[in-house]
């Protein structure tokens, strides 16, 4: 796990190299994702670096009233939405 506290500066020799070593990247953000931390992590292979294959988990419908929790499980962007989508990059399948 790479924590990208910041979207600027993003740390490309770090990013770079865990994409060698792993393929592929799920970038988590809990707001819209356009010009958000994804876009900063395939920015980060522009310039003819190989980028590997990423999910980006994001906000994309507006938040109403709710728990912490509930508002991350509606967005989609909760532990187990993570795992899924790492797993599903990954190539296995995990079931619900």
């Amino acid at each position: 796990m790479i924590d990208l506290y910041s979207v600027k500066p993003v740390d490309t020799q770090v990013l770079r190299a865990a994409a060698a070593d792993t393929g592929c990247f799920v970038t988590v953000e809990d707001h819209w994702p356009e010009g958000g931390l994804g876009d900063a992590v395939l920015a980060a292979f522009a310039n003819g670096h190989q980028a590997p294959r990423i999910t980006k988990l994001a906000v994309h419908t507006m938040p109403g009233s709710a728990s912490p929790a509930e508002q991350l499980y509606a967005a989609g962007i909760d532990a187990k939405a993570i795992e899924a989508a790492a797993h599903a990059l990954a190539g296995d399948q995990v079931a619900s």
